[in-house]
């Protein structure tokens, strides 16, 4: 059985993702697009954002708000942040370069939060051990799953629509034999998602997947989109069955139709 802690450990985050104000944070950082680049490896932020929000061993997590993990990570990086400054921003104030990287790093902060969660909720609900580290994440690996045979690695994916480019994934280059499997998600309720299907002349197959996985999903009271434990259920349980026979990408869609059970 998962322990106690990891039990508090998710509870815990739950209220911390449950008190967030995101409708305010969307309004004052959506419009700002204007730090888009990659940043170097000086500016990282995903090892501020394990350490902060990744707490899966300690008894007592506590997890920052965003404006204070912002200036914990700026204070770390004038140096670099100056030297960044000066060669893509050069005449602008540092107020205008900093307003564009705090919304930046608030759209990963997100998209790492929603991955972490599955983390916790894994931790919480599943047997099988999963590793989660910023070495990891920068081979764009968000967790590791250990089975019985090679650990298969896990990608959280946000429902999109568009064609994606077939490159391969740095991990499954060095670790040939080795599994990706997609994780996905969505921020639209099973209701609206069915209700496209019906209405699709296209697509109305993906619409209904869609659904499917709507229905792992909950949603805070402040629209934040959180796993249910029948979903990392469902997964862990494709694994166990599945596990030795798994290579290379395991994409959504195969997830959502073998994995996941129906409502």
């Amino acid at each position: 059985m998962a322990s106690t802690q990891a039990q508090k450990a998710l509870e815990t985050f739950e209220r911390f993702l449950a008190s967030l104000d995101l409708e305010s944070y969307q309004q004052k950082y959506r419009p700002i697009k204007t730090v888009e680049q990659d940043l170097p490896r000086e500016l990282n932020p995903l090892p501020d954002l394990y350490e902060h929000y990744w707490k899966a061993l300690e008894d007592n997590p506590s997890f920052l708000g965003f404006e204070e993990f912002f200036d914990h990570w700026w204070e770390k990086r004038l140096r670099p942040l100056d030297e960044f400054i000066r060669k893509y921003f050069w005449g602008c104030s540092y107020a205008f370069v900093r307003l564009g990287l705090e919304a930046g790093l608030y759209r990963t902060a997100v998209s790492i939060r929603t991955q972490f969660h599955f983390c916790y909720r894994w931790n919480a609900s599943c047997e099988l051990p999963l590793e989660a580290t910023p070495e990891l994440d920068a081979q764009g690996i968000d967790a590791l799953i250990h089975t019985s045979g090679s650990p298969t690695g896990i990608q959280i994916k946000k429902e999109t629509y568009r064609s994606e480019a077939k490159s391969e994934n740095r991990f499954l280059r060095k670790q040939r034999g080795t599994a990706l499997i997609e994780i996905p998600y969505t921020l639209q309720t099973p209701e609206e998602l069915e209700e496209k299907a019906k209405r699709a002349r296209v697509n109305g197959e993906t619409y209904r997947l869609w659904a499917k996985v709507a229905h792992h999903l909950d949603r805070l009271e402040n629209g934040f989109v959180i796993f249910r434990e029948s979903y990392v259920k469902s997964i862990e349980l494709f694994l166990q069955k599945n596990a030795p026979t798994l290579s290379g990408l395991i994409r959504w869609d195969r997830v959502a139709q073998e994995a996941l059970t129906a409502p």
